[in-house]
């Protein structure tokens, strides 16, 4: 297995803030309770995600959460990640992508 690609997944917050998660370990959680990747919205799940470096590609797989996990509309138990694809986990929606922020751009905290 290679090291993983740079990559990071940008939450787009109801109120219109962007949090960025950079993809900088094998595997993350993503949930609405002490996760690396942490989504503070009601219909996430504890557990609701993980993202994961696999085979030389990001892949996302469900937790078997209660509100699904969607990539572009679909509903997806495990998939690949391209560059660009939006990511729901229950309503909140996110992006994927492989490229470092442009210069300049600062990760909301």
């Amino acid at each position: 297995m290679t090291s993983p690609a740079a990559a990071r997944l940008v939450w787009e917050r109801p109120d219109g803030e962007r949090v960025e998660f950079p993809l900088d370990q094998d595997a993350l959680v993503v949930g609405r309770e002490d996760a690396p990747i942490l989504i503070d919205e009601p219909l996430v799940s504890r557990r609701h995600a993980r993202i994961e470096w696999r085979d030389d590609a990001w892949v996302v797989v469900d937790l078997d959460s209660t509100n699904y996990t969607r990539v572009n509309g679909e509903i997806v138990h495990y998939r690949d990640l391209a560059d660009g694809d939006e990511v729901r986990f229950a309503r909140a929606k996110c992006r994927f992508h492989l490229s470092e922020p442009a210069p300049g751009g600062r990760p909301e905290e």
